[in-house]
């Protein structure tokens, strides 16, 4: 679970390094975001120069948290850093691929050509 204020790993293609949360959507009054919600974000620092510009302003889709996913076969996942990837408009992306793991909740059809072992 991620709030206000806290950094994310971009974890694409698009050039982005660490990003920063200013809006989480899905309603009025909401606190906290977890994995496979939009939030509005903020770039703090870059990769590459040319691809994404310091301070500029997107929407991403939350891809991993670090709260621990207990699944119903009693499995749990626990990941080190919060990742996201940026987005053109609602589901499309800036970049082609995304780079590291993915839980199943992001896994949609229309996200399918950026995950190159799904069909």
């Amino acid at each position: 679970m991620v709030q206000k204020g806290t950094y994310l790993f971009a974890s694409d293609k698009s050039g982005a390094w660490w990003t920063c949360i200013f809006q989480i959507y899905k309603g009025f009054k909401k606190v906290s975001a977890k994995s496979g919600d939009f939030v509005k974000i903020s770039v703090k620092s870059i990769k590459i120069k040319d691809a994404v510009k310091k301070k500029s302003k997107f929407k991403s889709l939350i891809i991993l948290t670090c709260y621990r996913i207990k699944k119903n076969d009693n499995s749990r996942w626990i990941f080190k850093l919060n990742s996201t990837i940026l987005l053109k408009k609602r589901l499309s992306l800036i970049s082609r691929e995304i780079l590291g793991p993915s839980l199943s909740i992001i896994r949609r059809k229309k996200f399918n050509y950026s995950f190159p072992g799904i069909l």
